[in-house]
């Protein structure tokens, strides 16, 4: 509580009428203390940097730093990274969670989920229109999702594609692994959401897949699951 009161609460100004650049120092600088103390990523595994909570007491942990729309990102557990880490954590081979994950934890990158598609029912699953069809040893990604949370400055996204049209609605789409620097991946614009268009973590971007190649190794767990 203490910290909340003098590191995080103070920081809301800068959010809400600041400077960009300014508020992401202040972020950076109360992550370091927090980092410093042994408090960073609470709920996240212990083998890969976390404290490895237990849901309850992430949960008490939450409410805690939850005081303040900036505490889970000073603490390390902020959307959408957490739930990435979650699925890498789960389903990600020895050589994605090292590429990928270890350094998500540490919070050395940062990551985006690109499912929301804009002419679809938002962010259904089972109408997906962006499609990853295999090429050789690659997918090759074409589409275009919307909303895709985070993606301005991240190092990569988890993808929900078609890999299997012809399969039940719930098991056409997979996860897939996109390095944002990949080829193909553009990165068109942040959307305006309630009349901010955001940056940074704060975006929410429109994000257009044309012929974007990745290998098929970066599939996250078995297709269609």
């Amino acid at each position: 509580k203490d910290f909340m009161d003098r590191e995080v609460i103070p920081l809301e100004g800068e959010m809400l009428h600041g400077d960009p650049a300014a508020l992401e120092a202040g972020v950076q600088a109360a992550q370091a203390k927090v980092q410093q103390m042994g408090l960073w990523a609470p709920n996240h595994p212990v083998e890969f940097g976390g404290l490895g909570l237990s849901m309850v007491d992430h949960g008490l942990f939450a409410e805690a730093v939850g005081r303040s729309p900036l505490g889970m990102t000073v603490f390390g557990t902020q959307a959408p990274d957490a739930g990435n880490i979650e699925i890498l954590h789960k389903w990600g081979t020895e050589e994605q969670k090292e590429r990928w994950l270890r350094p998500l934890v540490a919070g050395e990158i940062r990551s985006c989920f690109s499912m929301t598609e804009p002419e679809t029912a938002g962010s259904n699953p089972t109408l997906l229109a962006t499609t990853a069809v295999k090429d050789g040893d690659d997918y090759v990604i074409n589409g275009q999702k919307w909303f895709t949370s985070s993606a301005d400055g991240a190092a990569f996204a988890i993808l929900m594609a078609v890999t299997d049209p012809e399969a039940p609605p719930h098991q056409r789409a997979s996860m897939i692994l996109v390095p944002t620097d990949n080829p193909g991946f553009n990165l068109v614009r942040n959307v305006s959401v309630m009349g901010h268009s955001g940056s940074g973590h704060a975006s929410h971007a429109e994000v257009i897949y044309q012929s974007c190649r990745v290998p098929q190794s970066n599939l996250l767990g078995p297709e269609g699951h």
